[in-house]
């Protein structure tokens, strides 16, 4: 859903505020690396000689601008100004650098910038956050800006605080830390309410892409929903009619979140205030994109409805009402699909619209025939012009790493007659195909991706975007076998494994367990086989797409015998997980505080569950061997740990157990028994486990959890033992938040305060000329904990130490 006004003002002002220490650091790293403009320059033009394809695409598109038309000695000069200045305010636009400056800078200038790349899990990983932060900001820039959405507001929030957290205090010229920061916390806890009584959106196929070049129309659909001022009744129904593929759904989707943002504006027409708003749909299968990877799916969906008396239930049921005699609430009710129906059921649909609903009733219904209601309205593809800015705004609103010549355009708007899903998956295609390849073979380029896909795009009919898969298994898998020979055993033992399988389903567990192989390299290859279709994943599942099950069973069928090992070794493992299932179960009804861990790390699948639960059971025995074992058993404990969590990390990328592997050697490093250390190890896993959590999506619910918070807690906790301690103090900082974000103060967050004090403390005898400003935050930790010494409980020894040691400095 987009953003209310509200929440885009307090995003804007967030953004404006937090430029302004960003931009403070970047600057003050930029000229002291690099004196004058004379060393700036040359560094920029020898990056510019070292530009890949697999550079960031901002990168590849600025620098060799800059560096043609000579502006780098003016964005220098820029850098210098904001580097002197203690004056927040910016007076003239041209006076401080932009966000694509600052952006240039740290993308380029790599060896300047690691620490501040290190914050994330890698430096695409930065650029792709740096870009979308500055996306968002330039959006901002404009007032009426209102087509910001949750998809861009929870990344740039954590790349923002992630930020924050990292800056110097010197950096807040303008705003303090804790402003930005309590700013960040007030949008993160924003409430999104749907005003409207009865609706099902949580069942409407919203996908992950924006819709582009569309405004018109919905502005068409709007205008059927409001009414006009003058008109003294509305339309009762409406139909929006297209071939397959043209963007029936996705056009009505976005009318419905732009009527609901309208809503909560208080911008509608004639006081447009619905009671109710349902979408059903008779769409069984679709083609599709993972969100998670840009994969093609192609998938079943979840239909509502078959017949027109289960449409009708299903609207009275939700309505909670048995009848529409005398019911007179206005409201919309969207019927997707129609023509999967028979001719009968689609007349019994229109009788039932046209004669047996109120009409205050209003229904948008879509369909890839014209059908007989009060309005039919058709959608058509992209003509030329109008689809090369199509391809223009969707690479560019959706954050495409692919770049189109003119001619490359227009001959995909030949090849695909205008058809929007034909150009969105093609578009979708050769974007994540260039970074899928790019990581495992550097020739795959761009350019061989397009030459690749306009040579299949010719032979496919022009009016079926259906028949997508046919070719793709067909021509890409040939280009596969090409571009990956080095790998192709890899992609062979997989293919046999569905080969032997054909029409049933598995999990890429299973395939890393029949074929031998690492759940990353099986990962990667299944995702190359899913972009083109050759596989299907529904959740966890992967089958064959049926197109191409004839062609792979034919060509990787396996011999008699190794068709049978194979056909036994997948019936094992499925008895296998149904008993690890079933022991789990029994494991959380002896242990609450599994439960409460499968809950709170958001642990679902049975594969992360199962995994998990070894992890939780595994560190209970290393525990126990560290405190009663002697030094051979602990060796020998060590070694079978490792290999147990070589296996866990093969099965699972879940960040539990990067966290449980990082609190496991840590108990092994306590002990003292063994002669070698493992803290980069320890240091991994817990960085590794946080920045999932901080910007997988499917993760991030872990952050509004006490788990989390104790899981800040125990690394900065670690890290200050180890004598690190300006990471620490950023992990304990934003662990105390946490804690106080939930409202929780039991034991382990005075522990984590606790200690907290202790690490500003010894920040501060490191350099006590320069770092007061620590030890008046110790202070004020020790007097917040004596103030509530009653509750402290366990802390209390440390809590006394710290008191100690500040009066020692003659400083409580």
């Amino acid at each position: 859903m987009y953003l209310t006004i509200k929440q885009h003002d307090l995003f804007r002002t967030l953004l404006m505020g937090f430029e302004i220490p960003y931009r403070v650091y970047i600057s003050r790293i930029t000229t002291a690396a690099y004196p004058s403009t004379t060393d700036f320059e040359n560094a920029m033009a020898t990056k510019n000689t070292l530009l890949t394809p697999s550079s960031p695409q901002f990168l590849k598109d600025i620098l060799p601008d800059a560096c043609r038309k000579h502006t780098l000695p003016k964005t220098y000069q820029r850098f210098q100004i904001a580097t002197s200045s203690t004056d927040p305010i910016v007076t003239e636009d041209i006076e401080l650098p932009m966000l694509g400056a600052l952006n240039l800078a740290t993308f380029a200038l790599v060896e300047n910038f690691t620490d501040l790349h290190s914050l994330f899990s890698a430096y695409n990983v930065f650029c792709e956050q740096a870009e979308l932060y500055r996306y968002c900001r330039n959006k901002l820039d404009h007032p009426g800006c209102r087509t910001l959405e949750d998809t861009h507001l929870t990344p740039v929030l954590s790349f923002v605080k992630n930020i924050c957290y990292f800056l110097d205090d010197s950096c807040f010229l303008q705003k303090s830390r804790e402003q930005l920061l309590s700013e960040i916390m007030a949008l993160q806890q924003r409430k999104q309410v749907i005003p409207i009584d009865i609706h099902n959106f949580a069942e409407m196929p919203y996908g992950d892409l924006r819709i582009v070049c569309r405004d018109n129309e919905i502005q068409r659909l709007k205008n059927f929903v409001y009414g006009k001022p003058e008109d003294l009744r509305k339309q009762h129904s409406l139909c929006v009619y297209g071939y397959g593929g043209v963007g029936k759904t996705a056009l009505v989707l976005e009318t419905l979140k732009q009527i609901v943002r309208d809503i909560q504006d208080q911008t509608t027409i004639n006081e447009y205030d619905p009671k109710y708003m349902l979408f059903f749909s008779a769409k069984k299968r679709k083609l599709t994109l993972a969100s998670e990877t840009g994969k093609f799916l192609e998938q079943q969906v979840r239909y509502h409805f078959e017949t027109a008396d289960e449409l009708i239930s299903l609207i009275l049921s939700t309505l909670q009402i048995d009848t529409l005699r005398k019911y007179h609430e206005e409201g919309l009710i969207v019927i997707d699909n129609l023509e999967t129906l028979s001719l009968e059921e689609r007349e019994k649909v229109k009788t039932f619209v046209e004669t047996q609903t109120p009409s205050e009733m209003q229904f948008i219904l879509t369909s890839r025939n014209s059908e007989d209601y009060e309005t039919n309205y058709k959608l058509a593809g992209f003509d030329s012009d109008a689809g090369a800015t199509f391809i223009k705004e969707y690479i560019t609103e959706n954050a495409l790493v692919i770049t189109l010549l003119e001619q490359e355009i227009a001959q995909l708007l030949l090849l695909s007659k205008g058809n929007t899903l034909v150009l969105v998956l093609s578009l979708r295609r050769l974007s994540k195909n260039l970074s899928t390849m790019g990581t495992l073979q550097a020739e795959f380029t761009s350019k061989n991706a397009w030459k690749s896909l306009s040579s299949s795009l010719t032979k496919t009919p022009s009016n079926a975007y259906e028949v997508i898969g046919e070719f793709m298994y067909k021509d890409t898998f040939e280009h596969i076998e090409s571009a990956f020979a080095d790998n192709a055993e890899l992609f062979y033992k997989v293919l046999k494994v569905f080969a032997v399988i054909q029409g049933d389903s598995t999990d890429i567990t299973t395939i890393c367990l029949l074929t031998g192989e690492n759940y990353p390299d099986v990962e990667a290859a299944v995702d190359i086989l899913c972009n083109y279709l050759i596989l299907e994943k529904n959740d966890t599942q992967l089958s064959l797409n049926g197109f191409a099950e004839k062609y792979i069973v034919g060509r990787f069928i396996p011999d008699a015998e190794t068709y049978d090992k194979l056909s036994g070794e997948i019936a094992k493992r499925q008895r296998q997980v149904k008993m690890d299932l079933e022991q789990l179960q029994r494991d959380m009804a002896d242990r609450p505080s599994l439960s409460k861990i499968m809950r709170d790390w958001l642990i679902v699948s049975d594969i992360d569950r199962i995994t998990a639960a070894k992890m939780y059971r595994l560190y209970g025995n290393v525990k126990d061997v560290c405190e009663h074992g002697g030094k051979f058993q602990i060796h020998g404990t060590f070694d079978e740990f490792l290999q147990k969590c070589a296996e866990a990390e093969s099965m699972t990328a879940h960040p539990f157990v990067k966290y449980q592997k990082a609190r496991i050697l840590q108990l092994v490093d306590n002990s003292n028994r063994l002669p070698q250390k493992h803290t980069a190890e320890i240091k991994k896993g817990f960085h590794d486990a946080i920045y999932a959590i901080n910007t997988l999506d499917q993760y991030s619910g872990i952050q509004q959890t006490k788990s989390y918070a104790s899981l800040l807690w125990l690394f900065g906790q670690y890290l200050s033992d180890v004598n690190e301690l300006q990471p620490a103090i950023r992990y304990l900082e934003e662990s105390k938040a946490s804690f106080e974000e939930q409202n929780i103060s039991d034991q382990e967050y005075f522990q984590c305060a606790t200690k907290l004090g202790h690490a500003y403390l010894d920040f501060y005898l490191e350099d006590r000329t320069n770092r007061l400003t620590y030890l008046r935050r110790s202070r004020e930790i020790a007097r917040m904990l004596s103030q509530r010494w009653d509750e402290i409980g366990k802390a209390r020894s440390h809590v006394g130490e710290l008191r100690a040691r500040l009066r020692s400095y003659g400083q409580y």
